[in-house]
């Protein structure tokens, strides 16, 4: 059987981690395939990471909800596709440890973002910043 998705859905998973910087399994996969089981995403995902293209780290306290980042290498693959001829990578975490303490702030940002393309509200907890009109 000929797999018709050819890696576009894994280019697709990997452009999101690298413009969002860190996502949850669940934000992935809203963003990239909504309409398809969430199994899906999780195995595009441990497919990148065997690929050394992301990792990941696993927040216990968060019923261990897993939150994907993409590596060094995976910056530089994402950073020659003509889609993010643009993008500049961010300073990317050394390691895990550095990975889980900075996971917080990414987190909201990417669901901000996420229910800004959405046209939803914004997060709970989040307020405007002071002097913008909501």
């Amino acid at each position: 059987m000929v797999n018709g998705d050819a890696g576009g859905g894994d280019q697709l998973a990997l452009a999101v981690l690298a413009q969002h910087r860190m996502a949850t399994t669940q934000q992935v996969h809203l963003m990239i395939s909504p309409t398809v089981r969430i199994e899906q995403t999780r195995r595009r995902l441990v497919k990148l990471r065997t690929e050394g293209l992301i990792d990941r780290v696993t927040l216990p306290q968060a019923g261990r909800t897993r939150v994907w980042f993409v590596t060094h290498y995976g910056a530089e693959v994402a950073s020659r596709w003509p889609e993010l001829r643009d993008w500049r990578p961010p300073r990317l975490a050394a390691d895990r440890t550095a990975a889980r303490l900075r996971v917080g702030h990414a987190l909201v940002v990417t669901e901000t973002a996420h229910r800004v393309r959405a046209g939803r509200t914004t997060p709970r907890g989040c307020v405007p910043a002071a002097g913008l009109d909501p």
